[in-house]
């Protein structure tokens, strides 16, 4: 029995026990059960990935807190904090080269915008 894959992938990419060559291996191992189709496979998937539905008094029993408006402000002063500021030559680098980024674009599909107007009118006239 030739595979492409190797021996402990299945055809479908799931990796699977190597599986004996012959009967007589069949037998040492004493395999009698048959393998499942990839459709078996699915379903037994499936049914185990399954979560039984809480019932609508259960979620209520869960619902988190809501965040006090002080609570929320002192978040967001902690997470501001955290943040690393650029320094102004570097806010200044980094903002000419966005300009200049945006210039040289607008330059080429100005560029292109003529090509294409004066190419209709060669055309169409």
């Amino acid at each position: 029995m030739s595979q492409t894959r190797s021996d402990a992938e299945d055809l479908d990419g799931v990796p699977e026990a190597i599986e004996p060559q012959d009967a007589a291996e069949l037998k040492a191992a004493g395999a009698t059960k048959t393998k499942k189709s990839r459709a078996e496979r699915k379903a037994d998937l499936e049914k185990t990935r399954a979560k039984p539905k809480t019932s609508t008094p259960e979620r209520k029993t869960q619902r988190k807190k809501r965040t006090s408006p002080a609570l929320f402000y002192r978040q967001i002063v902690a997470e501001l904090r955290k943040v690393v500021w650029p320094t102004r030559t570097e806010l200044f680098t980094y903002t000419s080269v966005v300009i200049v980024f945006v210039l040289c674009i607008i330059g080429i599909v100005a560029v292109i915008d003529l090509g294409l107007s004066h190419a209709i009118q060669a055309v169409f006239g």
